[in-house]
């Protein structure tokens, strides 16, 4: 029985040494510096994807057919695939400005220089910003 009571003993001190809390020391913290994070570079002239340039193809037949809504729909679905390219509002701003839809065809433009559009993608969407704005 008495080594009943030694190892029960024994069992108890690792138990409660194990238990036991060790005193914290105050430690020093440095503050994080901050980082403020740049935006991601976006390049100058961005590249049409290939299913993007296969719909202004087939847009530009669908007008040739007098099928309007079928290439508004064309070119809409261009913008959805590549959103931040602009020749895609520039095409959709044209097509709203021969439907008589002025006020779209000069947010479409609008859109496509403030995405960007350069040379002469700019001069005519400009162009198209000012015609709209004449009617």
């Amino acid at each position: 029985m008495k080594l009943h009571k030694k190892l029960a003993l024994l069992c108890l001190s690792w138990v409660l040494t194990a238990c036991s809390t060790t005193p914290v020391t105050e430690e020093k913290t440095q503050p994080i510096p901050t980082v403020k994070a740049k935006p991601a570079p976006v390049d100058d002239t961005a590249e049409a994807p290939t299913a993007v340039v296969e719909l202004f193809e087939k847009a530009e037949q669908q007008l040739h057919d007098g099928d309007d809504s079928a290439a508004s729909l064309s070119l809409e679905r261009a913008i959805r695939i590549a959103p931040r390219y602009p020749e895609s509002y520039y095409r959709l701003g044209k097509l709203r400005f021969a439907q008589s839809r002025f006020e779209q065809a000069r947010a479409l433009a609008q859109k496509a220089i403030s995405l960007g559009a350069s040379g002469w993608l700019r001069w005519q969407a400009e162009k198209l910003v000012e015609s709209s704005n004449q009617h």
